[in-house]
């Protein structure tokens, strides 16, 4: 009779098995051919759960397979992609990452700076040269057309939503960008197809309708332990409304001035600073001097230039007042929860998801009345005022703290990576699945003695006069098929998949035995059932075969490659003295040596990281013992580094990298012109600018170069 039509993943899997066994010379039995091919719909391996282990997800450095590929819409200063390098300086992936853009921009050096390669050019292009793309990550809405294509490929990837375009907005900005990658309908396909489209805020979901839609705030930076140093006390200063933003129409500054002027009144114990005016684009231009005639000379009200230090005027800020009216989800209320500051802001987009009305601020209509009244609310004069201020501003930092950090969003992006592709677990199944020692012995008998620990072949555990019989035993018809599983490993295997990790079974064949292929087919299929025919990779060489962990007896694997997989050491007499790898000595403890090996815990005895501490402090009794060559230095060097030799700060290396620091700091500046909003990047603010060229020490060298560069552009 006809045999039933196969589905693609039985058909994958009877190709592999049939491939597998022609490779090692053999061929496999008609009985396993029929195990293997028969009731072809119920081989089809079913769904595996969603993995959902969040101690890996907290993890910093798992050691897994693969790259991670990030592609941007282009390499420019913009708050889209400041968010991806955020995931990259968080620690999201520990394998290699590649950064694709179809054009090179500054942000490029800032993802080199962090380790991560960058490419410019097209993505067909770098899936020919990087071959071991894992999943992908791509971000902003212009990037709808790589995500169709990665989808298509198979390639797992997330796509990041910062937009906030409505259909018919969507069809506009479309069209003023002339994008021809990007239409409607390839938004639309990939909406619909893609593996994890990640929105920052639940209306954004429900404004796209995404098929596999998921929310993740995006996270900011944590301000310094010493933030607000040298702030004026609040009692000493007028009680301050702070408005940080790019001085523009969607912002609505002008707006600001109206209410602050309606609360304020006559009163002189308050005041309104705007921080965010810039005279590149017209419009800019002319909406600044809009704002400024709305102020009209007001000695309340100050309005300052864009800034890479905005710690100088969250210092003084009481209230953050936020009057924006096309948003999603601002990065500066969520910095001003983490500085204790309570918001006062519009109730626009994902704004209300951000904070609770009435405990952290005020989420309120853009109406004057409404605002004017939050506002006299929270800034009574005296202690009670400051004492309300306060209350809401350590209740706003709670929440803050345990919902906006770059920790908390890079956690939740990393699961959903291992969502996308979780852990890939291979298991040799001679000695790990399969009790083959106690299969042999059960044959065995009493033929001779057996000192198992001696080698991890069996027949060299034998007297020599019966090396010939061990071997004759293993390759008989049956003894493969018929040996029995260890304790606790069938358990031990569906607990995996239950949990949503990638199981295969790589196992290596008896090349000399006509039996063994078929017969491992037919033992995984009795005991596991007929789907699992299609998880078996049967191969002599194990370091070609791609996983994140290989639970394997195998004192010492050999092969072609150098192995992708981490080998967790299965526990048995012939490798007890092997201590280089990390073991497994009972399938019940499975888990726990699975998740040491991914999260890198596992340290060699002899290898544990030696690091010398160096002195606490440089003296002048330190450098007295150093040899001195002031007699090579010129004359005007030498009198500091004399001085540096007495016990002074720096000596003539401070001048130079001093003037380092101002080229960076200019270039810093003229960069954070370029942003569509400075509030939204924090790459080039001067604190954390400062950190990332080596603020700290063992942290990046300056640019020298590029920051000249910058001034003699500027100049």
């Amino acid at each position: 009779c006809a045999a039933p039509a196969m589905s693609k993943a039985a058909a994958v899997g009877t190709a592999a098995a049939i491939a597998a066994a022609a490779a090692v010379g053999v061929y496999l039995s008609r009985k396993t051919l029929t195990l293997i091919s028969s009731y072809a719909k119920a081989a089809e391996f079913p769904p595996v759960p969603a993995f959902e282990d969040r101690s890996l997800a907290n993890h910093e450095k798992l050691i897994m397979t693969g790259t991670l590929l990030i592609c941007t819409q282009n390499l420019a200063v913009s708050g889209a992609n400041q968010v991806v390098l955020n995931l990259v300086d968080g620690g999201i992936w520990t394998g290699s990452i590649v950064v694709l853009s179809p054009t090179v921009g500054p942000f490029a050096k800032e993802f080199a700076d962090l380790g991560a390669a960058v490419c410019i050019g097209e993505l067909t292009d770098l899936m020919e040269r990087v071959r071991d793309i894992r999943f992908a990550i791509c971000n902003t809405i212009m990037t709808a057309h790589l995500v169709n294509s990665l989808t298509e490929m198979g390639i797992p990837t997330a796509w990041v939503l910062h937009e906030w375009w409505p259909e018919d907005m969507m069809v506009e900005e479309l069209e003023k960008r002339n994008d021809k990658n990007t239409t409607p309908e390839v938004v639309k396909k990939a909406l619909a197809t893609c593996a994890r489209v990640v929105c920052v805020c639940a209306a954004q979901r429900e404004l796209y309708g995404p098929k596999n839609g998921v929310v993740t705030f995006v996270g900011v930076p944590e301000p310094t332990a010493h933030w607000k140093v040298g702030a004026v006390p609040a009692g000493q200063r007028p009680i301050t409304l702070l408005t940080l933003g790019i001085v523009c129409p969607r912002k609505n500054q002008h707006w600001a001035v109206q209410v602050f002027k309606k609360f304020a009144g006559n009163r002189k114990d308050v005041r309104l600073i705007i921080v965010g005016a810039r005279y590149q684009r017209q419009y800019e231009i002319e909406y600044v001097e809009k704002v400024k005639a709305e102020a009209d000379g007001d000695p309340r009200i100050e309005i300052h230039d864009v800034t890479s230090d905005v710690d100088q005027f969250y210092r003084v800020a009481d209230v953050l007042l936020f009057t924006s009216l096309n948003e999603v989800t601002p990065m500066v209320i969520a910095e001003s929860m983490m500085r204790a500051i309570p918001v006062v802001t519009t109730n626009i987009a994902g704004i209300p998801e951000m904070l609770e009305h009435g405990k952290h601020g005020y989420v309120l209509p853009p109406e004057e009345e409404p605002f004017a009244n939050a506002l006299k609310e929270l800034c009574v004069p005296g202690a009670d005022g400051q004492r309300k201020r306060l209350q809401m501003g350590l209740t706003a930092k709670k929440h803050a703290d345990a919902t906006f950090t770059n920790r908390t969003m890079v956690t939740e992006y990393r699961l959903g990576l291992l969502k996308m592709s979780p852990p890939i677990i291979l298991l040799d199944m001679d000695g790990v699945v399969v009790d083959w020692d106690k299969g042999f012995m059960r044959s065995w008998g009493n033929t001779s003695s057996v000192d198992r620990s001696k080698d991890y072949a069996m027949q060299k555990c034998v007297p020599a006069e019966f090396v010939k019989t061990a071997e004759a035993l293993f390759h008989t018809q049956g003894f493969f098929a018929g040996l029995p599983p260890r304790d606790g490993a069938v358990k031990a295997v569906h607990e995996m998949v239950a949990k949503g990790y990638q199981v295969f079974f790589c196992t290596a064949p008896v090349l000399t035995s006509a039996f063994c292929p078929s017969e491992k087919y037919e033992w995984i299929i009795k005991h596991f059932g007929q789907a699992w025919a299609s998880r078996v990779v049967m191969t002599t060489d194990k370091t070609t075969v791609r996983g994140d962990v290989l639970i394997d007896d195998k004192p010492k694997i050999s092969g072609s490659q150098r192995p992708a997989w981490q080998q967790i050491l299965f526990t048995a007499p012939y490798n007890t003295s092997v201590n280089d790898k990390p073991r497994l000595d009972h399938w019940k403890d499975w888990e726990q040596a699975v998740l040491t090996a991914v999260r890198g815990e596992f340290v060699a005895p002899g290898r544990e990281s030696r690091v010398e501490l160096a002195p606490e402090k440089v003296t002048k009794e330190v450098v007295a013992t150093l040899p001195d060559f002031s007699h090579l230095l010129p004359p005007d060097y030498r009198a500091d580094y004399l001085g540096w030799r007495a016990g002074k700060a720096q000596g003539a290396k401070g001048e130079a990298w001093n003037a380092a620091a101002k080229y960076a700091a200019l270039q810093d500046a003229s960069l954070l012109q370029e942003a569509d909003d400075f509030t939204e990047v924090t790459v080039f603010r001067s604190g954390y600018a400062n950190w990332r060229r080596g603020g700290v020490s063992g942290a990046k060298s300056i640019m020298i170069r590029q920051a000249a560069d910058a001034q003699s552009r500027m100049s």
